[in-house]
């Protein structure tokens, strides 16, 4: 069964220790989903959001999120080395094992899909010894901090809206609009403008049949005040496409 660490879309948190609980009662594989908030544990006071996670049997993380890790860095993590090994080892006649030697001991090739393998783990594991665990820790913080910052901006400007709840570091909003579909107009409008002005690039994105923008917040130089100027310029842009449809 599969928990979610914050979904792509809006950051959404499933009940982690609820799934857990039920996988131990029904004697179910445990996997979570925590390719955004998987390592929500290195930010202390943010740390209850997934709580359950350690009852995983296997936890799949993107790096390059909130690790901050250049690209390609996907990794999952599984609690049982011996499950792990039994799931991916195969021996052709070529590779036989020994027990000196060379090739004695287990390969890493018996832990995954590939037989040839480059070694993506050195930059991860190298970030950590130069950055440390806390400072990563600090960076999750701060990007939840400034979304939950733009939220509150957002909620208090009578012409945007929230349209998913912000529970991690992605914020979903939108410029009001007379309807649905004059929403999504205008509010695609704003994005292609402020992606061709080299202002910002939100991207758009439906949730429950509301059509938006949406941020995502990994960045370690944003500031309040990028969050502020982004906001103008949304109005900015928003006010001009008005004013040209009423022309």
């Amino acid at each position: 069964m599969i928990g979610t660490a914050g979904t792509t879309n809006t950051g959404a948190i499933d009940d982690l220790t609820a799934i857990a609980d039920l996988c131990e009662r029904e004697g179910i594989w445990f996997h979570v989903d925590g390719c955004i908030g998987g390592v929500l544990r290195l930010a202390p006071d943010h740390a209850h959001l997934v709580a359950g996670i350690e009852r995983a049997g296997s936890v799949a993380i993107d790096p390059h999120k909130w690790l901050h890790t250049p690209f390609e860095a996907g990794a999952v993590l599984i609690k049982d080395p011996e499950a792990h090994f039994a799931t991916f080892e195969m021996h052709g006649p070529y590779l036989q094992l020994q027990e000196r030697g060379m090739i004695a001991g287990k390969f890493l090739a018996d832990y995954g899909l590939e037989l040839s393998r480059g070694f993506r783990a050195l930059k991860i594991w190298m970030a950590f010894k130069e950055q440390g665990s806390a400072k990563f820790g600090r960076l999750i913080a701060k990007d939840i901090g400034l979304a939950r910052y733009m939220a509150g901006k957002i909620e208090a400007d009578s012409l945007l809206e929230l349209f998913a709840p912000v529970d991690l570091n992605i914020v979903c909003f939108r410029h009001v609009a007379a309807d649905e579909d004059a929403s999504r107009v205008l509010n695609t409008e704003i994005m292609l403008r402020l992606q061709e002005r080299g202002l910002a690039v939100p991207l758009d994105t439906t949730v429950q049949g509301k059509h938006g923008l949406r941020c995502a917040f990994n960045n370690h130089r944003t500031r309040r005040e990028d969050i502020d100027g982004f906001l103008d310029d949304v109005l900015h842009i928003a006010k001009e496409i008005i004013a040209e449809q009423a022309s």
